[in-house]
């Protein structure tokens, strides 16, 4: 019998998780848009997380507060007239956790944290976003299910949108597996993401995503196999599309060590405000983690995905994205992480369009370093980023974080 590549369940600890939250999400030119996408990543298995940072999380209730000072350049994502901005973040949190061990047969997992944001120049922005999340989970001898819903309040610049936005992302789904055999698991999911922006002039979308894929277990290191994911997509915007994408999944895993994961495949899409034919395009996406030693770990990712222009109509967008990182672990829970990233994003029309839009290729990079303190009660993480886009606006934008976080 050919024991199946499993990752570790060691997870970070709920201050570090939402650290690392506040830190992508308060207007870093992040890809609020992109996350309807999310739903394709349902079936991806996280890998698993180096001692130097992970921090078990206990039963039961915890809480903590995060708190987070930023200054950014550029809040509006402006290419002529940019408007720098000082703002701070405070989010008390709580989650509960019914099976620290990760053994039970049934278990409930929960998190919900408001975050008051306070800003120097624009305080009409001043609010609270809520943000929470629900897990039930099912352990079987050959079985194993999860049901689950993610809501989140976001105030952020969103490059897709070109500017700061304030919006809201409601993500639900079922998603589980089956060990047909020894060697063969049958894999299945169903999501669902809405987003909604509060501001006027743009437009959410929803995303309904069903996957299925069987993995084979060819050595105790490889696992691979088909996968079909069928998706559908609805914006007033763009008017509705649907995709059936066929991919081969391959997983390897050598040791402790070396973590790839892996699909690619084509995708056959169709748009209502295009007629019935159905048009060929990439599909997939990778994940990669190696852990070089016990000091250093380099981590990567190249992912596609396609969702409705937020901002101009008869648009969606094809973006294709690479990241890579590299973390120095030292001891005592600190970590020093750099990372760049680049994405080219196609703008493609699906009905009939007042003007051309230009394509957009988005840049940036950071350096974050993070620390326990107190017998790991309290963290510090401060971070330094860049981002640049060239295309239909032309802006650059520099950010300087720092923020403290303490669990009870």
């Amino acid at each position: 019998m050919v024991t199946p590549i499993m990752h570790s369940r060691k997870e970070l600890s709920p201050v570090v998780v939402l650290a690392s939250a506040l830190l992508c999400s308060q207007g870093f030119a992040q890809d609020f848009a992109l996350r309807l996408a999310d739903g394709n990543q349902a079936l991806f298995e996280p890998f698993p997380i180096p001692d130097a940072v992970a921090v078990p999380i206990k039963g039961g209730f915890d809480f903590g507060v995060y708190a987070s000072a930023t200054y950014d350049s550029n809040f509006y994502l402006d290419d002529d007239y940019t408007e720098s901005e000082f703002y701070g973040a405070v989010s008390p949190w709580i989650s509960y956790r019914s099976d620290p061990e990760g053994h039970a047969r049934y278990s409930f997992e929960a998190k919900y944290s408001p975050t008051f944001l306070a800003y120097w120049n624009n305080s009409d922005l001043n609010g609270i976003n809520q943000s929470g999340s629900v897990a039930f989970k099912y352990q079987g001898s050959r079985t194993t299910l999860t049901v689950f819903a993610d809501y989140s309040e976001v105030s952020s610049a969103d490059r897709l949108s070109g500017t700061f936005v304030e919006g809201s992302i409601f993500s639900y789904g079922i998603k589980g597996t089956y060990q047909i055999a020894p060697r063969t698991s049958l894999q299945a999911a169903w999501t669902a993401s809405s987003s909604d922006y509060d501001s006027g002039g743009r437009s959410g979308a929803d995303v309904y995503t069903t996957q299925l894929a069987g993995l084979w277990d060819a050595t105790e290191r490889i696992q691979i196999g088909p996968a079909l994911r069928y998706t559908i997509t609805e914006s007033d915007n763009t008017g509705e599309r649907d995709a059936i994408a066929a991919l081969l999944k391959v997983r390897y895993q050598w040791g402790e060590r070396f973590f790839f994961d892996a699909s690619a495949g084509v995708e056959f899409a169709k748009n209502s405000r295009q007629g019935d034919d159905y048009e060929i395009g990439p599909a997939g996406s990778l994940e990669v983690q190696y852990l070089i030693n016990e000091r250093w770990t380099l981590k990567g990712s190249i992912g596609y995905a396609t969702v409705p222009s937020p901002v101009n109509a008869n648009y969606v967008v094809d973006d294709f994205s690479l990241f890579t990182a590299l973390v120095r672990h030292f001891d005592r829970g600190g970590s020093l992480e750099a990372g760049i990233g680049i994405s080219f994003s196609d703008y493609e029309a699906v009905g009939t369009v007042a003007t051309l839009r230009e394509d957009d290729q988005f840049f940036h990079a950071y350096l974050t370093y993070r620390r326990k303190l107190f017998l790991d009660r309290v963290s510090w993480e401060s971070s330094l980023r860049y981002a640049a886009n060239d295309g239909q606006k032309d802006w650059s934008q520099w950010q300087l974080t720092t923020g403290v976080g303490i669990e009870f």
